[in-house]
């Protein structure tokens, strides 16, 4: 039965998709010329490019000799300088990351191993459905998929590693985002790419390269980094001349002089800000935009977040509303523009993953906006209320707006906050910034570490990118959202010695995947069994991070990045690419905690049930367990009325407080491959937990089989009982800083609930 609510819910979503595609939209925007762009936006079906599939395939059949960094340094040139060019009515920031809107210009190299065999339901699919030309699907077959399937990080990765089935299909770890998304959650350093461009960068490569001293043994490869380097400078510079040509001729077709005009002033504007540093807002917020694209079209993963927008781009914005050049309205419009732009790449990923991460969301473009200056002052401007309107206006899924607000934020701006969040789009995220200049310093540097970053660098670079990681602008690079831990499972597996109950769908079910923490029964206190569930996760994430190492040593020797090399402080001085250990700060894997609630209730109710009140036996218990409650409604009634966290109640707050501070604390212990630094732990992975859930059996807590885990830090479903005051109550006695790769809290209150003042 559940199998077939399952598959209801699947259809009803499919369908429910394909009506949202099948050409009625709404025009939202503050002028027609964005209400006609939006309209292309939400008309657009995503759709594959394989632009870039054909350079790296004719680029590294041709290379076989050279050093995997040369190759990919060159192939991502050639990709820039040929890319596709084309335009849609009404833009001025001209660029796209294909030859259509909403196309995905994949990387092959990340996604040949599976390609083939989602291709027969592409268009089909229960989740996040795609389009492909039938030539370009017939090329994929005959050339590229036989070139690439066996060189993929993840093709690779499963020859090295002795337990990838329990990594990918079991639900006790899952760490195919890691391995399929190399280039993922990342923070350019925009303030040095405005301040001196391309060329800036070439430049730099240039003088590094005549003064290297090769009979050096550590600059042995660095050659091929610095001309590699140069080469995606150059082929930077090209797109740049490519698009000024094809706008030139777009204008010599136009009958209306001011379009004309516009797309002469948008081929100079592309040729000049692909090489040189731009002269105003707008030449600034175009190279932003045809960076953040070329970023995507390079790495596979999601979240290239632009960092603290409001701050950068507002001398630029100062300057041309101070001599005319641009109106408040002028820019508003620009900012919409820029963010339809941003909503348009679509995040590839193979069906079973879309389950865990569908909608197609690849966080393009998220920026931060408030906060504090590098002195400690409010530093929102009216920048910053601009990107919340245009927010407002474009109701974009992208970029995600994250708001920094601290005891110095203005009730004005958190006014203007509030507005967005009331339209229910899924944005703003509320950050504490103090809280976060209190996590930065503990990043990626171990249990009783601290790096030697300021604060006054801190609170000038403090960001937040993906979801809710706290990072500096262009210091940072690790893939935050390495794997997703379900801590459902770390306790249900204990419950049973180790053993995935039978009943779980996919890998594993019934057969020993975890550590043999031993018979509950024989546990005679609480602390034994508290003890049982920390060696398990222990075990979790030990086995975890032993796989992962591998997937970071294949990622710095073959999946090299070099424009976000490029983009990331001080990696070109150090001749180092990013996923070697270029920057100044290198995290991760990182472990993602999925089903805090769901293992704090089932703590408690382990506790008081069978070690306090001793109203039920262990056996029991796992009778029920196994039996999915059936029969065992008595118990199910017994654990569903056990404290539940969420409501005020310190006895299960304190347990789940104490699970969670346990947990990260070990994860912080782990050492990572690149450049010698530590993971850290997060509680982010929205949607995870309900494909996590799908692959969890019941749990002490009362839940049944396979419903979806707890959402990030939420109480779980239709637990929170006593109010969201009560519920917030809970939250705050959690250690949110020990998760120094951060915690979404999600609260959903009915608008019936709220009273108007």
């Amino acid at each position: 039965m559940q199998e077939m609510d399952k598959q209801e819910v699947h259809e009803i979503g499919s369908r429910r998709g394909m009506e949202l595609r099948d050409g009625k939209s709404a025009e939202v925007g503050c002028t027609d010329r964005i209400k006609k762009m939006s309209v292309v936006l939400h008309r657009s079906r995503p759709n594959l490019e394989i632009h870039r599939t054909r350079v790296f395939t004719e680029h590294f059949k041709a290379t076989e000799c050279e050093s995997q960094i040369r190759r990919r340094y060159f192939a991502m040139a050639k990709v820039y300088e040929t890319m596709p060019i084309f335009f849609v009515e009404g833009e001025r920031l001209i660029g796209w990351q294909g030859s259509r809107v909403r196309c995905n210009n994949f990387s092959i190299e990340s996604h040949a191993h599976w390609l083939e065999s989602d291709f027969d339901t592409f268009e089909t699919r229960d989740f996040d459905p795609w389009v492909i030309d039938p030539e370009d699907k017939k090329e994929l077959k005959d050339i590229h998929i036989p070139y690439w399937s066996d060189k993929t990080l993840t093709s690779k990765w499963k020859k090295q590693v002795p337990k990838a089935d329990i990594m990918l299909a079991s639900g006790y770890v899952d760490a195919s985002n890691y391995i399929s998304n190399p280039g993922s959650h990342f923070i350019p350093d925009y303030p040095q790419l405005l301040a001196i461009g391309y060329k800036g960068y070439y430049k730099k490569c240039e003088k590094i390269l005549a003064e290297l001293d090769e009979s050096q043994p550590e600059n042995v490869g660095k050659r091929d980094f610095y001309e590699g380097m140069m080469a995606v400078c150059l082929g930077i510079k090209q797109y740049g001349k490519n698009l000024k040509a094809r706008a030139l001729k777009e204008a010599e077709l136009q009958s209306n002089p001011t379009r004309k005009q516009e797309l002469i002033d948008a081929a100079n504007r592309a040729e000049r800000i692909c090489w040189d540093t731009p002269t105003s807002f707008v030449d600034a917020l175009h190279m932003i935009w045809l960076n953040t694209m070329l970023l995507n079209v390079e790495g596979s993963g999601p979240c290239i977040n632009l960092g603290r927008i409001d701050q950068f781009l507002w001398p630029y914005l100062e300057k041309d509303l101070e001599n005319g050049k641009l109106t408040v309205d002028e820019t508003l419009e620009y900012m919409e523009e820029f963010n339809i732009k941003c909503c348009n790449i679509p995040w590839l990923l193979p069906a079973n993953l879309a389950v865990f991460f569908g909608g197609y969301y690849r966080w393009t473009g998220g920026y931060c906006v408030g906060g504090y200056d590098a002195n400690g002052n409010d530093a929102v401007n009216l920048l910053s209320y601009i990107c919340l309107r245009a927010a407002r206006e474009t109701r974009t899924t992208a970029p995600s707006v994250h708001v920094h607000i601290g005891s110095k934020t203005s009730d004005s701006f958190l006014r203007e906050c509030v507005k967005l969040a009331a339209e229910g789009l899924g944005h703003p995220s509320f950050f504490d910034i103090e809280s976060i200049y209190k996590m930065i310093p503990y990043s990626a540097t171990g249990l009783n570490g601290i790096n030697n970053f300021t604060l006054k660098e801190i609170r000038e670079k403090a960001c937040t990118v993906g979801c809710v990681e706290p990072k500096l602008q262009g210091y940072c690079y690790g893939h935050t959202n390495a794997n997703i831990t379900n801590l459902g499972n770390t306790l249900s597996v204990t419950l049973n010695n180790g053993i995935l109950p039978k009943g779980c769908p996919g890998y594993g079910a019934g057969t020993q995947i975890g550590y043999p923490t031993g018979d509950p029964r024989t546990f005679k206190t609480y602390d034994e069994f508290y003890d049982a569930i920390l060696r398990q996760f222990k075990y979790q994430v030990d086995e975890c991070h032993t796989h992962l190492l591998v997937a970071e040593k294949i990622t710095a020797e073959e999946h090299q990045l070099p424009l976000f090399t490029m983009m990331a402080t001080s990696a070109i001085e150090k001749g180092i690419d990013v996923c070697a250990g270029g920057a100044i700060l290198n995290s991760g894997p990182h472990y993602m905690l999925s089903g805090v609630a769901d293992i704090g209730d089932s703590l408690a109710a382990v506790k008081k049930l069978v070690y306090e009140d001793k109203v039920i036996t262990m056996e029991r218990l796992l009778e029920a367990l196994e039996a999915d409650f059936v029969g065992y409604e008595d118990v199910r009634q017994l654990c569903l009325n056990a404290p539940k966290y969420g409501n005020d109640i310190d006895y299960v707050d304190e347990i789940t407080s104490k699970v969670l501070q346990d947990f990260a604390e070990y994860c912080s212990t782990k050492k990572c491959w690149r450049a010698g630094n530590y993971s850290d732990a997060g509680v982010q992975p929205t949607q995870a937990n309900v494909a996590m859930g799908q692959m969890c059996w019941a749990l002490p807590s009362g839940r049944k089989a396979l419903a979806p885990l707890a959402d990030t830090l939420s109480a779980e479903q239709h637990m929170d009982v006593n109010g969201p005051l009560a519920a917030l109550r809970s939250y705050g006695k959690i250690n949110h800083t020990a998760c120094t790769n951060g915690t979404i809290l999600n609260m959903w209150i009915n608008k019936g609930e709220l009273v108007e003042n």
